[in-house]
């Protein structure tokens, strides 16, 4: 475990004193409790390090993998899909039988109109219920991809040190915004076509075996199990090579992120540099692509070939040794572009445990940024003895985080006004704050994308007008700028600030608030009518602000 993973931790449980104190508070002895382990920032620590002893363990078991994943596809609507194909193949294997009967009937010259309605019937049935496993793959990968959000939510919510960490949100976005929705996907796909391919061989192998010869099954077996001897012996290099796709498209899509910002600045030198920046990844990324595809497609070539003629040269063994039997060889001749098929679905179903290997890999990724951590300890961004914290008329250096922590608690009302110089760690400050009391904080960072009822409701889907072009697709970047575009046309950025200020007044509850720069792109008039919704929380609870004007503009409840 990283130090700072520990540390973390640690805040934690720390974060789950405060309530203790405020029960201690209601009463004067408890009062004094309060006072005596607030002074005491040493007490203070070991009370919550032996916390974090206690349940360290049951922490350490919250590591997510791949099997996690999985366990969100997994469900009622999962189930169905797989009872829809098992479904679907025995009916086609069903067709595959009724056609061999109808060869050997003509054989025998007895053939009536109705073995011809018994084959559309089955094959229909078949189609049918391919096509409704469908929308439950669809289903389960949507659940999964829900189910997945959720859990990234509940393991991250308290880690507010991550929110400024460009690196790591660099590196964790695009797992959220579509790699992991590709992923759930591709594998709900693959799984739904793979499975019906292999159905499809065990059962109409199945047929074959009973109704021509019993060879016929065994070199289907036969040739599966070279194949699949060939795949496990590739597997590491194939999946060397996806990760390393994996990687370096990651890693050149997470550039384009900044690009609006490059473009419309109207900067040569600094367009210059992300355009080489760019151009760099993306040669890297088009490399790794083509490794990836030249060893997924050269072992699917060579996979199509071993089936055919392992499978074909015991449809010609049995065609020799039996071709005095009529029937036989009638049955044998009808069902040969079955056969042909099947080593075609024998090959793409080897070269989709390719796929899904490569799969595998991927969700690799996936699970690995569940629990991203902060490339450096928030504490250490702040200058601890360069910044002031001034409650009314008093005020005092934050020398440590347990000193600033001792004075928001200390009164459960008033302003709690944090000072210092550009680059000293206001900012910082505040994110240390809310990892330490977590939920127990509501927080607003200087620059939010947060969501607030206003932005949701105009983020509603617009009714589909008739002139639209329903040839062209809608990306998610463009609804993205949709969105956001909607919600600029009703507010200014200083209406957009005070229409979340006058929202957090009237629908949040938390003992305290971290209100960062809160009064920014405000002018005069509205600055005025912020500090109102401000000294309303503040007759509520705790605020600890950093804003633009003198801390003396705002009297401590």
């Amino acid at each position: 475990m990283s130090t700072y993973g520990q540390d973390s931790r640690i805040q934690w449980f720390c974060g789950l004193l405060p309530p203790i104190f405020n029960t201690l508070g209601e009463t004067q002895n408890g009062q004094a409790q309060k006072e005596e382990v607030i002074d005491n920032p040493t007490q203070y620590e070991k009370q919550a390090k032996v916390c974090f002893f206690v349940f360290s363990f049951a922490m350490n078991q919250s590591d997510f993998s791949r099997r996690d994943f999985l366990r969100f596809l997994v469900g009622a609507a999962f189930f169905a899909m797989l009872g829809l194909i098992v479904l679907q193949e025995l009916l086609g294997a069903a067709t595959t039988w009724l056609v061999i009967r109808l060869a050997r009937g003509m054989v025998d010259g007895q053939v009536e109109a109705s073995a011809f309605g018994w084959i559309v019937v089955t094959q229909t049935l078949s189609y049918a219920a391919g096509a409704v496993s469908w929308l439950y793959a669809e289903r389960a990968g949507f659940s999964a991809f829900g189910k997945y959000l959720l859990q990234f939510a509940r393991l991250n919510r308290f880690q507010t040190a991550l929110l400024a960490d460009t690196e790591v949100r660099e590196g964790t976005e695009p797992f959220l915004t579509n790699e992991t929705f590709r992923v759930c996907f591709d594998l709900m796909y693959d799984l739904q076509f793979y499975t019906r391919l292999f159905f499809n061989l065990v059962f109409n192998a199945i047929v074959f075996g009973i109704e021509i010869d019993a060879g016929l099954p065994a070199a289907y077996g036969l040739a599966f199990a070279v194949l699949v001897i060939l795949q496990w012996s590739l597997r590491k290099p194939l999946a060397a090579a996806y990760m390393t796709n994996q990687r370096m498209t990651n890693r050149m899509l997470a550039r384009t992120y900044n690009v609006w910002d490059n473009i419309f600045a109207g900067n040569r030198y600094n367009l210059g540099l992300w355009h080489a920046d760019f151009r760099e990844r993306l040669a890297a990324a088009l490399r790794a692509q083509i490794r990836a595809i030249m060893a997924r497609e050269g072992w699917s070539a060579l996979s199509g070939l071993l089936a055919l003629l392992i499978v074909l040269g015991a449809a010609a063994w049995v065609a020799v040794q039996g071709a005095a039997n009529a029937a036989l060889m009638v049955a044998l001749a009808a069902t040969l572009p079955r056969q042909i098929e099947m080593t075609v679905d024998m090959h793409q179903l080897t070269a989709g445990m390719t796929d899904l290997l490569a799969i595998w890999t991927r969700l690799k990724g996936v699970c690995e940024h569940m629990q991203p951590q902060p490339g450096s300890d928030v504490r250490a961004r702040i200058g601890f003895g360069e910044l002031s914290l001034r409650e009314g008329h008093r005020a005092m250096v934050c020398d440590s985080l347990v000193g600033a922590v001792s004075l928001v608690l200390s009164q459960p009302r008033g302003i709690v006004s944090v000072r210092g110089g550009n680059g000293a760690g206001k900012s910082s400050l505040l994110t240390a704050l809310k990892c330490h009391f977590r939920g127990q904080a509501y927080y607003l960072p200087a620059h939010d994308r947060l969501a607030y009822r206003f932005n949701v409701l105009a983020s509603k889907p617009l009714p589909a007008s008739a002139e639209a072009d329903d040839e062209e697709d809608e990306e998610p970047e463009d609804i993205v700028a949709e969105e956001a575009a909607r919600e600029r046309s009703g507010y200014s950025s200083g209406e957009r600030q005070l229409a979340v200020l006058a929202e957090i007044v009237q629908r949040t509850a938390a003992p305290i608030y971290l209100l960062d720069e809160w009064d920014a792109n405000l002018d005069p008039a509205n600055r005025q009518r912020a500090m109102r919704l401000v000294e309303q929380l503040a007759q509520r609870a705790r605020v600890v602000e950093i804003s633009h004007r003198d801390p003396g503009g705002l009297p401590s409840a």
